[in-house]
């Protein structure tokens, strides 16, 4: 993944969480819905601001 992608920001397949939460459910939701759509990337490390 480049800079220019991450600049981009998220989208249906690009999802960016800050840091790993304490709650798993909260960032296994997202990795769910992209196997059940056509796949995706979960970015963590970026702030989605």
């Amino acid at each position: 993944m480049t800079v220019e992608e991450i600049l981009q920001g998220e989208s249906k397949d690009l999802e960016f969480k800050e840091k790993l939460p304490e709650d798993s459910k909260k960032y296994m939701k997202t990795i769910v819905a992209f196997s059940n759509g056509d796949g995706g990337r979960l970015i963590i490390g970026v702030n989605d601001d």
